[in-house]
């Protein structure tokens, strides 16, 4: 499998979004995937380093203007990174489009605030032959996608906040379950909380504010610290990337610093250091799910306006405390004498320990394999011939409440009709993108958020296709239409379907005695019901 990349580091834009496509990177090529990098070379980006790594670097030339000069409208308003592409969407898209047809890859990963559904429209459309699958790693929740998965790891950050901003079928990820970590972060876990269970004291200070800082906060907050009461032997180690154009003056700051005091740059050993570490001062950016992982208390700056709820999430479980960098001395002397207070480092470990557990890489792994195996589409007319044929097929229709056969007509004029009910879903299961089964779905009381459903395979489905028909669809129910209920109803003489709706966790709600005449006999009907709390628990997956 080929996974292209879409994503820019510089001096404005910062490093996090290639670093956590470059995490995602790994282990995909861990399990045989190749991948390859789409880069503009704006100043500051990161395309030697995704090199290094072992990865190709397809190089986008930067342009000669500031602004994105694409047509906007009232319904398209400008974005408001546009002029983080420094190129148009429309420029950038066709720059993409040759490399994109050569390499022809399965998934297309876009991890850019400057790019929406324009963008991916007008790659994905201009991609002749076969399409790949979508995934788009944001944290704004502004802008609309056309994404077959999307990907938010931020805390606080609801499945809700994309509703109409990504198709029905697009599954969502949200939440720091799903944060990209290094495995080396999973690994350094244990260990980390481990000692931090004991007493701790304020002996290591560990500096990180991102890998550009091109404001020189991490000078302020060195300056900031001179004037605070600390103990004689602490150690302060400050990391900051390889491009970052304040670390000549920064590193010479850190000589005058009353305690001993190393910077040091691009380093490889990151989970090794927050472990060690007793205390961080970092920005509230993606670095902050690292530091959650292995329990590392925490003083936050807040560097972009999109770190901000990140920031106050953090602060409201605990986890963090704010620094405010128009009063950084005051602030800074004012959140140390809280963290001096006796438990006070333990409690706040043990807090962000409990929004991370270093998983996520592997979680959002599992999400775009079954994704790429499996998925839901919304039924089109194209699949009329097809679903009719299933439906009218001896073995189908003997389990369905009408058992007559059904004309093309009268199958039109369904598919016509549901079509325009707002709270009728009519889906496709496909596999390996071969359709294989129909799933009906029916919101029947949106206030109370129940649903009724009903499907079937394509007669010839290899056997373990309704596995996975039923678990899509329960994902498609409580996560993208965020149901608290899906119902099912089943004939007593069914016990395949009856065997099936225990199997994903369905109960057996009432039986309907004599409720269906099949025009020989008169049958049970029996009910199952499933609450969308309990099918979270099976999947130990987090609450919206």
């Amino acid at each position: 499998m080929l996974v292209a990349f879409r994503a820019d580091a510089s001096l404005e834009i910062g490093s996090g979004h290639v670093m956590r496509c470059l995490t995602l990177a790994d282990a995909l090529q861990a399990q045989g995937a190749q991948c390859h990098f789409l880069c503009r070379e704006h100043p500051g980006h990161l395309c030697e380093l995704i090199e290094a790594r072992g990865y190709p670097v397809h190089r986008l030339p930067q342009e000669a203007r500031d602004t994105n000069t694409a047509v906007t409208s009232v319904t398209e308003p400008k974005l408001d990174h546009a002029h983080w592409l420094r190129a148009s969407w429309d420029e950038d898209a066709a720059a993409c489009l040759p490399l994109l047809a050569e390499l022809a890859p399965a998934w297309l990963v876009v991890d850019h605030y400057a790019l929406d559904h324009r963008w991916e429209r007008a790659v994905l459309d201009g991609l002749s032959g076969s399409r790949p699958r979508l995934l788009v790693i944001d944290d704004l929740a502004d802008r609309h996608h056309i994404a077959d998965l999307l990907l938010d790891q931020n805390l606080g950050r609801q499945m809700e906040d994309y509703r109409g901003l990504v198709p029905d079928d697009c599954q969502i990820l949200a939440g720091p379950r799903y944060a990209l970590l290094r495995p080396e972060f999973r690994e350094w876990r244990e260990a980390s909380l481990t000692r931090r269970a004991r007493e701790p004291r304020l002996q290591r200070l560990l500096i990180n504010l991102g890998g550009v800082d091109k404001d020189n906060v991490t000078g302020q907050v060195l300056n900031a610290l001179s004037g605070c009461d600390l103990p004689e032997d602490l150690q302060i180690s400050v990391v900051m990337g390889a491009s970052a154009p304040w670390r000549a003056s920064v590193t010479a700051q850190a000589g005058a610093m009353p305690w001993s005091t190393e910077v040091v740059a691009n380093v490889s050993d990151m989970a090794r250091r927050m472990a060690k570490a007793d205390l961080a001062i970092g920005a509230a950016g993606s670095t902050s799910w690292e530091r959650c992982c292995l329990g590392l208390p925490t003083l936050m700056v807040v560097l972009a306006d999109n770190q901000r709820d990140i920031a106050d999430a953090l602060a409201v479980k605990g986890a963090a405390l704010r620094l405010e960098l128009a009063d950084l001395g005051t602030s800074l002397a004012g959140q140390l004498a809280i963290l001096d207070a006796p438990g006070a480092l333990t409690a706040m470990s043990q807090q962000a320990a409990e929004l991370v557990d270093g998983q996520g890489t592997s979680n959002v792994l599992a999400a775009l394999q079954r994704a790429g195996r499996r998925r839901l589409r919304p039924m089109q007319s194209q699949d009329l011939e097809r679903v009719l044929g299933w439906r009218n097929h001896p073995e189908v229709r003997r389990h369905m409440y009408t058992q007559r056969l059904i004309t093309l007509e009268e199958h039109r004029g369904w598919f016509a009709r549901s079509s325009q009910a707002p709270q009728r879903h009519l889906l496709i299961y496909e596999q390996e993108g071969e359709p294989l089964g129909f799933v009906n779905l029916n919101v029947v009381d949106v206030a109370a958020g129940r649903a009724d459903w009903g499907f079937y395979l394509a007669p010839d489905a290899p056997r373990g296709s309704g596995q996975g028909l039923g678990q899509c669809t329960l994902s498609y129910a409580f996560t993208t239409l965020n149901l608290h209920k899906l119902c099912g109803e089943v004939l007593s003489d069914n016990t395949r379907s009856q065997r099936f709706h225990e199997r994903l966790g369905f109960r057996r709600e009432a039986v309907y005695p004599a409720h269906f005449f099949d025009g020989n006999t008169y049958h049970d009907v029996i009910m199952f019901g499933l609450l969308a709390d309990e099918w979270r628990d099976s999947q130990g997956a987090d609450t919206p």
